[in-house]
């Protein structure tokens, strides 16, 4: 037998009109989510046990897909660089107040094994006063600049190695960074080497009009390749031998050796092989 229980609710004796009891029925079928009367409902314990087990699981879902969320996910994968044909411009302008045009030597190497030693051709040096004035003009490096070597070489000239026995096997030193290698395998040193023929001809009138307490100012551009590398200027000439660079200096140099420098300007471009050809 089903009750009616008594809502409480006075509508002042008001009778419901045809049209309001239809659009009430209408918009009851449209919930989804019918009540049953609380007389209609059993809770039993296995209701309760499937209840756990869901709230459980749905804990479990949520727990795991928001661990999922904040874990940070790696892909590791290896690509081949097919950019290091292309090449980084470097414009750059520094000044060397405590080290002379006879000393500051530019050097560039990076991991691909190219290695530019003693960069001439696109470096400008500048002469510098104790106050910073320049001396004279900027001028690359011009070999056969001192008197003894202006005369031509002939075509057959084979430069002696001073007794000293190349490592290589050669026969003829015909450039200072030869005959440097050939001295360093006897008890001669470095220095001895400078005096020799081949050097002097190699030495560029920038170092020859040095004098000591000047300065150096370092201006113009080098084109490397876009890999990991470096360049610097070095203490003393250097050359380059059994894939190591050779750093000339005399024995205590290295303690009064003053590497200030003052960067006027330091430009990096990529130049591409498109940009090269427009």
């Amino acid at each position: 037998m089903l009750r009616q229980r008594n809502t409480g609710r006075d509508d002042g004796g008001a009778v419901p009109t045809e049209s309001s009891f239809s659009t009430r029925q209408i918009l009851k079928k449209v919930d989804v989510y019918p009540k049953l009367h609380r007389e209609f409902k059993v809770q039993t314990e296995a209701g309760a046990t499937v209840s756990l087990v869901a709230m459980v699981i749905m804990a479990i879902l949520f727990l795991s897909e928001l661990r999922d969320f904040l874990t940070v996910s790696k892909h590791e994968h290896m690509v081949v660089d097919t950019s290091t044909t292309e090449k980084l411009q470097i414009t750059f302008d520094i000044s060397y107040p405590a080290l002379t045009c006879r000393e500051a030597h530019m050097n560039a190497m990076d991991v691909a094994g190219d290695l530019q030693v003693n960069m001439h051709h696109t470096v400008f040096k500048t002469r510098l006063a104790a106050d910073g004035t320049p001396i004279g003009e900027a001028m690359t490096h011009v070999p056969n600049a001192h008197p003894e070597t202006l005369e031509p070489l002939p075509a057959d000239y084979c430069g002696s190695c001073y007794g000293n026995t190349h490592p290589s096997g050669l026969t003829c030193c015909n450039t200072c960074d030869q005959v440097k290698e050939a001295f360093m395998t006897s008890d001669k040193t470095l220095d001895d080497a400078e005096s020799t023929e081949q050097c002097l001809r190699e030495r560029g009138k920038e170092e020859v009009d040095s004098k000591n307490g000047e300065g150096c100012r370092l201006h113009g551009s080098m084109f490397v390749n876009r890999v990991a590398g470096n360049f610097h200027v070095g203490l003393g000439r250097t050359f380059h031998r059994e894939g190591r660079l050779v750093h000339q200096f005399l024995p205590g140099q290295q303690f009064t050796y003053n590497s200030s420098h003052i960067i006027h300007e330091y430009v990096v471009v990529i130049y591409t092989s498109e940009k090269k050809s427009g």
